[in-house]
């Protein structure tokens, strides 16, 4: 099976993608905890406590993210299966309307 990390985890990781090799079934928690065994400043930023990821870390196995399945992290994987493990995302822009552009129709009102 494949793990997938991004972002700043990827640093940390040593690399994108891992192919673990792990008797199967396995769970997804039991893939991370092999991966991030030998990566002592990876675990340090996914695992709040042994075996409880941060809240912040999102894990998608087969693009599913596991927090929506019904064993979440406790998921049984096969060899064919891939994890994908993303730090938090920040950015994006959030503009607020102004009363004059409300007026115009939602048009941006420039100079105001």
């Amino acid at each position: 099976m494949y793990v997938n990390f991004y972002a700043d985890l990827r640093t940390l990781a040593g690399g994108k993608t891992f192919q673990v090799d792990i008797a199967v079934p396995a769970t997804a928690r039991a893939v991370l905890e092999n991966v991030t065994g030998s990566r002592p400043d990876l675990a340090e930023k996914i695992w709040h406590t042994p075996g409880e990821l941060y809240d912040h870390i999102h894990v998608f196995i087969n693009g599913r993210q596991s927090t929506f399945l019904p064993q979440g992290l406790d998921t049984p994987l096969e060899l064919n299966d891939t994890l994908d493990v993303f730090p938090p995302v920040g950015g994006g822009l959030v503009l607020r309307a102004s009363s004059a552009s409300l007026q115009n129709g939602g048009e941006k009102v420039h100079g105001h």
